[in-house]
């Protein structure tokens, strides 16, 4: 309840009108915030993330994985990348009437937010609850130019190896070190149809469409990830789903899969999401078929895939990461 009494407490003292006939925008929404409890604007719920879209979708929302239309009061929750929190503020202020409320926690930088905007227009009221703060302003009142650069700087574009990507993706500077590992191991093995389980801005699918495949499947779940993979990769063998991976059809209908999978849960390490793509995998996968991933070292996914495949082989490789690959599924 942290993030609602700090939002309420901004809105009730910034006298912000939140009626039926308002808009009222939440770019990065949280499933564990009750927006329609403290307010009957016609809300719009902004969440790239296919997980947590769904989860606001079943609430009864109206969600979208952008923002594309204006509306009378916004709220920005801030990410983790200041780059991708500029962007998204500045996209805000563009379009959004009246006033622009920013919501973070003291870990992801509330504070350097808060000072940099009160330097460019009057902060209205501040929210200081549980260690996080929630600050209002009029929209009118920043100058376009430093929209223009903030937008600029979080805007898809491409990379240090020229491939499409943007602030708040993984890896997103370069070719993630996992990856380029993988990629080497499988060169000359991938055959028919394979799938890449988070496949982020689309590398190891454009690697893996160098082969004779028939076809690949990209399936991730960051919306602008997605967005970038489809300008990357100009094939028509390659097709993409955003989604989460979990919610992937459990047919028997691929020979490969293909996968660095997360194992992060914010900033701590956490395997189960890693086991979580496995066991996806070995559903997905043909009585035959074959797993490919690449892992952190010292991740315990040995015991789990063990359970999930007959035949089960590790390699380990520089920079401390192993190569599993695992054939014929169990399930």
């Amino acid at each position: 309840m942290t993030r609602q009494n700090r939002l309420l407490e901004v809105i009730n003292f910034s006298n912000i009108c939140l009626s039926e006939k308002d808009n009222l925008t939440v770019i990065n929404a949280k499933p564990d915030v009750p927006y329609g409890s403290f307010t009957s604007a016609d809300l719009a719920l902004i969440q790239p993330f296919a997980t947590f879209f769904d989860e606001l979708g079943g609430f009864g929302h109206k969600v979208f994985a952008e923002m594309t239309q204006n509306t009378d009061v916004s709220i920005v929750h801030i990410p983790k990348s200041k780059i991708e929190g500029y962007g998204s503020i500045a996209k805000a202020i563009k379009m959004t009437n009246n006033h622009v409320i920013v919501d973070g926690n003291k870990k992801d930088g509330i504070d350097s937010y808060l000072k940099k905007i009160n330097k460019l227009t009057e902060i209205l009221n501040i929210s200081i609850k549980n260690h996080g703060k929630a600050f209002s302003f009029d929209p009118k009142q920043i100058n376009e130019h430093i929209l223009i650069e903030w937008e600029t700087k979080a805007e898809i574009q491409k990379n240090n190896d020229n491939f499409f990507t943007a602030e708040g993706m993984f890896s997103s500077k370069m070719i993630d070190k996992g990856s380029y590992h993988l990629a080497a191991f499988f060169k000359n093995m991938l055959k028919g149809r394979v799938a890449d389980l988070g496949a982020g801005w689309g590398w190891l699918s454009f690697e893996a469409l160098k082969q004779n495949i028939d076809k690949i499947d990209l399936f991730e779940g960051f919306y602008p990830s997605m967005q970038s993979a489809k300008l990357n990769i100009n094939d028509p063998r390659a097709t993409f789903f955003w989604i989460d991976v979990l919610k992937i059809s459990a047919k028997k209908q691929y020979d490969i899969v293909i996968m660095n999978p997360p194992f992060h849960l914010g900033q701590a390490s956490d395997p189960s999401l890693g086991n979580d793509f496995i066991k996806k995998a070995a559903e997905i996968l043909n009585r035959n078929g074959t797993l490919l991933m690449v892992a952190n070292r010292q991740l315990p996914y040995e015991k789990n895939i063990s359970k999930l495949f007959k035949s089960v082989t590790i390699s380990h490789v520089q920079s401390g990461f192993k190569i599993i690959q695992a054939k014929r599924p169990k399930i």
